[in-house]
């Protein structure tokens, strides 16, 4: 038995995982990052529900039960669409790079379900359990630290809004190397921003989900609240030039 070959191959599989590991926490990263961007409304809205309407400012972190985003809307088990679809472009993405560059199929496959299962326990399981009361792993002596750590900066990220109503914090799950890189790591709570809370509530067009949410708001903001919808609902009804116009004989 030819103990280099060995070696090389461990080696490989080990380069393998990391890489693969490192690659879906980045996707991770950038994937969540752009739902809170705006940029496709579509996906930071079904997002946005999570954040606002389920474990939002005002409401508890934890709850005995996850409360699931996905129970009205398309999705596999708990996980929308906004998180799928993306996911399956980027999946097909690096399949087809690693066939490309020669990689051969037992390491495509390595790196295929290294893909799926480091994600899908990040961002499904693990995520959904920070929003549990009592879940084991804070208990854990080896793993208590670590999660309780990686709870916290995620609450963090529920919490920061900045003055365009973006949440712009913490946007890993369990690792945040990718928030130190791209300088997005926040380790303490700021003071809250109820600006950015309304402007975001407002971008999400979730106004209506949220009317027993603004009952609860400080009442400078709640006021504001109530002027710009009455403004709105005054400019939906203010007769036009046009209609004020008199009919000539």
């Amino acid at each position: 038995m030819n103990l280099s070959s060995i070696h090389l191959t461990l080696a490989h599989l080990l380069i393998t995982v990391v890489g693969s590991v490192f690659l879906t926490e980045l996707a991770g990263y950038g994937l969540h990052r752009l739902m809170h961007s705006g940029r496709i409304p579509g996906l930071s809205r079904a997002h946005l529900v999570h954040h606002l309407l389920l474990y939002g400012p005002r409401q508890s972190m934890r709850t005995p039960k996850y409360k699931d985003a996905t129970l009205d809307r398309a999705s596999i088990g708990n996980v929308g669409m906004e998180w799928i679809l993306p996911s399956v472009l980027i999946l097909g993405f690096c399949w087809s790079a690693l066939w490309i560059l020669g990689v051969s199929l037992p390491y495509r496959c390595l790196s295929f379900l290294t893909l799926i299962g480091w994600s899908t326990f990040m961002f499904s399981y693990l995520h959904d359990r920070m929003h549990l009361q009592g879940f084991w792993m804070e208990r854990t002596p080896l793993l208590g630290w670590w999660f309780r750590r990686a709870r916290r900066l995620h609450d963090i990220h529920h919490r920061s809004f900045n003055a365009s109503g973006r949440m712009d914090k913490n946007f890993g799950i369990g690792f945040f190397f990718c928030d130190r890189i791209f300088q997005t790591l926040a380790k303490h709570h700021c003071p809250f921003n109820w600006h950015g809370y309304r402007e975001a509530i407002g971008k999400a067009k979730l106004e209506e989900e949220l009317n027993d949410e603004y009952s609860s708001f400080p009442g400078q903001y709640r006021f504001q609240v109530e002027a710009r919808r009455e403004e709105g609902e005054a400019t939906k009804h203010k007769p036009t030039t046009a209609s004020m116009r008199r009919p000539v004989a």
